[in-house]
């Protein structure tokens, strides 16, 4: 399947897999082709109804999504970890765990106020 990704600076690129293609594995062929951080990249899929679905289970193949030849994904980048909790020390992804998952440009500078909870079509 040839897959078309977008970043959130408009960039385009594309990338060929295998229908039985889990997430993960499409992770990877990301981070492999385009020299990005494998354990922070989000993916979304365009469903072309106007809305997107968030691939977060990384061991579900592409084709349990609904992905396609063809198929649009929205790339999001989450905060890199550092080990200091200045402000973050109650956050909560409602998973219990504690973590904290925002959504980044990876070409712009990262502060408090650079998280993205929509994607604009």
């Amino acid at each position: 399947m040839n897959l078309v990704i977008q970043i959130l600076t408009g960039t385009l690129f594309h990338i060929r897999v295998a229908k039985d293609t889990s997430v993960a594995d499409l992770k990877k062929e990301i981070s492999n082709q385009e020299k990005l951080p494998e354990n922070r990249l989000i993916l979304m899929l365009d469903t072309g109804h106007g809305d997107s679905i968030m691939l977060n289970d990384d061991e579900i193949s592409l084709v349990e999504y609904g992905v396609k030849d063809g198929s649009h994904f929205y790339l999001f980048f989450k905060f890199p970890d550092n080990n200091n909790n200045n402000n973050n020390n109650n956050s909560n992804n409602g998973d219990g765990d504690g973590a904290s998952v925002s959504f980044v440009n990876p070409e712009t500078p990262i502060s408090q106020g650079d998280s993205v909870t929509s994607v604009a079509k």
